[in-house]
């Protein structure tokens, strides 16, 4: 049996099952151009196994990743499964997903992107605008906590992060860095993300234009979160974010293909 087989057989049905799932995440930002190279990341919990997660090897391009590619880690980031690759994992990054992970909000999913028109937005005085665009109301509420490198010599930089992401929103924009979605859920989390990068895109097209505030519409808060609560409500009868997800994949494996699921 080669190495990947190996992986496959030790992991169980469920673990494999989000390694493909994983993988999938990977590609599809790739597809979606929401990569900075080797860096950032997108972890997922171990199901039936406390304190595991997955994560990208580090030094792989997001397209190159595969299921079996995928490094097993514990909560403080060493390695309980190398994966298919001799790559180590970027011990600064997961100390950040880690702490999301690990806190009260016990996030199944965690995706974090430095995509220039989320970073734009996270660094602007006013922040994020929610009702500029039917993208930005689907993203409910929005923490935010400036920039602090998770190598700082301050022990305790990710428990503030995560009391600045707060107890309910499910997205932290970072200043001059990047944001943080999670979700409970791959589909979640991915059409959280998506929703937050056209909104960005919007947001800045809009300011562009502007010489004031007085330029353009904003939607009035009462309609924001009726809207909000509207998609929540899985209007479309499957979970949010369920119909997007599958239809992103789809558009990944045209054109990528599913070695992703090796």
């Amino acid at each position: 049996m080669n190495q990947d087989g190996a992986i496959r057989e030790d992991a169980g049905t469920d673990e494999w099952a989000l390694r493909v799932e994983l993988a999938a995440a990977y590609r599809v930002f790739a597809t979606f151009g929401w990569t900075h190279l080797i860096h950032t990341h997108i972890t997922a919990s171990v199901p039936g196994e406390k304190d595991r997660y997955l994560i990208n090897p580090y030094g792989l391009l997001w397209e190159e990743i595969t299921a079996s590619s995928l490094v097993k880690v514990d909560a403080g980031g060493a390695i309980v499964e190398q994966g298919s690759t001799d790559c180590a994992i970027n011990p600064a990054g997961f100390k950040i997903h880690s702490a999301i992970h690990t806190s009260e909000r016990a996030a199944e999913w965690v995706m974090h992107l430095h995509v220039p028109e989320v970073n734009a937005v996270a660094n602007l005085k006013e922040g994020f605008i929610r009702g500029l665009s039917v993208y930005s109301m689907d993203v409910g509420g929005i923490s935010y906590h400036d920039f602090e490198h998770a190598t700082s010599s301050s022990s305790d930089v990710c428990a503030r992060m995560v009391d600045d992401l707060g107890p309910v929103n499910k997205i932290l924009l970072l200043p001059n860095h990047g944001a943080i979605t999670l979700g409970d859920s791959v589909h979640e989390a991915f059409y959280l993300t998506h929703q937050l990068v056209e909104a960005c895109k919007v947001q800045l097209l809009t300011l562009s234009c502007a010489r004031s505030p007085s330029d353009f519409k904003v939607v009035d808060d009462q309609t924001v979160e009726e809207t909000y609560r509207i998609v929540q409500d899985n209007y479309t009868g499957n979970e949010f974010g369920k119909l997007e997800w599958e239809a992103a994949k789809r558009k990944m494996e045209t054109e990528q293909g599913v070695g992703y699921k090796e």
